[in-house]
């Protein structure tokens, strides 16, 4: 277990140093109020924070039970890898793993138990559970909701507020 956290630890750093962030830029006492752009300490912070750094913007992101390194303040421009309860501001690019929750996402997100965009989702989603408030896309999965559907739903129960609902197949515009 030692061995594997560092590993992450190691990793999350090299993509910190990849992104130009220097030591001491951050301050970790801004008890998550957004003052500073730049948090990067491991220190745990009050408010609806969790612990990790504090930037809006990252290439990777990796969850681990229901810890996200960087937290779940952050969206990610690349790769996302949920190895538990995944939570991000917005996700781009491919997000893959157990389960996935994030505000916004556009690209490819395949995680077995289910995505959940609260708002907008543009591209596809497979899982068994897939919920979006705007889909524009695909949706594949055994329940599929959508608040305004502009594309199709394949899955055993599809539900959206755009139009009529099907099973098997629902196409929205």
């Amino acid at each position: 277990m030692k061995k594997l956290i560092t590993i992450v630890f190691a990793a999350a750093t090299t993509v910190c140093l990849g992104a130009g962030w220097k030591a001491g830029e951050g301050v970790a006492n801004d008890r998550a109020t957004g003052a500073n752009d730049r948090d990067i300490t491991f220190v745990a912070r009050g408010g609806g924070n969790a612990y990790g750094w504090r930037q809006y913007a990252l290439p990777i992101g990796l969850t681990v039970l229901p810890w996200s390194i960087p937290n779940f303040e952050c969206s990610v421009y690349g790769l996302r890898l949920n190895l538990g309860w995944g939570e991000y501001d917005g996700t781009y690019g491919l997000d893959a793993g157990v389960f996935s929750l994030k505000q916004e996402f556009g690209g490819i997100s395949a995680n077995f138990f289910g995505n959940y965009a609260v708002r907008d989702s543009a591209g596809l989603e497979t899982g068994a559970v897939n919920v979006a408030g705007t889909m524009r896309g695909l949706q594949i999965g055994f329940v599929n909701v959508a608040d305004a559907l502009y594309g199709v739903q394949i899955g055993v129960l599809n539900f959206n507020g755009s139009g009529i609902t099907f099973p098997i197949l629902n196409i929205g515009w």
